[in-house]
């Protein structure tokens, strides 16, 4: 009942804070170049892929921390692009901390499963066992950790908790409603694969090679531009509203 009360709630905090949609949008814009680059310079694309990449990390937090805040807010009232900033710079060490002890984590469990991956791949007997037992432990230990830890943003910005206690607040609300968190990350998984599919689209058609294999002719640059715009409108309104979904399921949970 909850997630649905939070999924009426949402499109109404939508409508009381449009600015949601500009830093999402700032951010598919800073990706798109990598897209269109990817085909005709992979090279330049690569390079750009690091500075973006570098760029996102350290920026983040800082849009994570006022998109919350500005979604929280809107859930009740209006809300502008100044709680976006507010929020962004008063949560931006706790969210950055997460952040890296998250990447951490993940990294030292994807590790742990690619090199079981390997071990399995050329392994032999019982060797070969072990090694893809370890590596199905690693894949369900990494969504184990982002399934009970996904509400730690809210956690720090909403409740005011700290970088650590954020988990244990996030772990507490899941392990508190599981049939609920899981009806939600089922809709969030399919409306990702959704526009992960869009964007899978874009590169399918901006590569010549693939465009040449389905038999169609490849798209002009206007045109490539045109269509890359297109999905970055879409992408920045369908992921203001899933993060204000987030903040609302957050809202009725916790």
């Amino acid at each position: 009942m909850g997630v649905l009360q939070a999924l009426q709630r949402t499109p109404g905090a939508l409508k009381r804070a449009p600015g949601l949609v500009i830093p999402q949008l700032i951010v598919f814009v800073l990706v798109l170049p990598q897209l269109l680059l990817q085909t005709t310079y992979p090279f330049v694309s690569m390079l750009y892929s690091l500075g973006s990449s570098l760029i996102l990390l350290l920026g983040m937090p800082f849009i994570q921390g006022g998109m919350f805040g500005m979604a929280n807010e809107a859930l009740t009232t209006r809300s502008s692009l100044s709680r976006f900033v507010s929020d962004g710079k008063a949560n931006y060490v706790q969210l950055l901390v997460a952040y890296i002890v998250l990447v951490v984590v993940n990294g030292v469990i994807g590790a742990v499963g690619v090199g079981s991956g390997i071990g399995a791949v050329v392994g032999h007997g019982s060797v070969r066992i072990v090694f893809i037992g370890l590596a199905a432990v690693a894949g369900l230990l990494y969504l184990v950790t982002v399934f009970v830890l996904q509400f730690y943003g809210q956690a720090i910005v909403i409740s005011g908790a700290s970088a650590i206690a954020s988990f244990k607040r996030s772990y507490r609300i899941v392990r508190e409603n599981l049939l609920a968190v899981g009806g939600y990350t089922l809709v969030a998984l399919v409306i990702g694969m959704l526009v992960g599919g869009i964007y899978g689209g874009i590169s399918l058609v901006a590569s010549p090679e693939a465009t040449s294999m389905i038999g169609l002719p490849p798209l002009s640059t206007p045109l490539l531009v045109v269509v890359g715009l297109l999905a970055v409108g879409i992408g920045s309104i369908v992921s203001a509203f899933m993060l204000t979904f987030s903040v609302a399921v957050y809202d009725e949970l916790a």
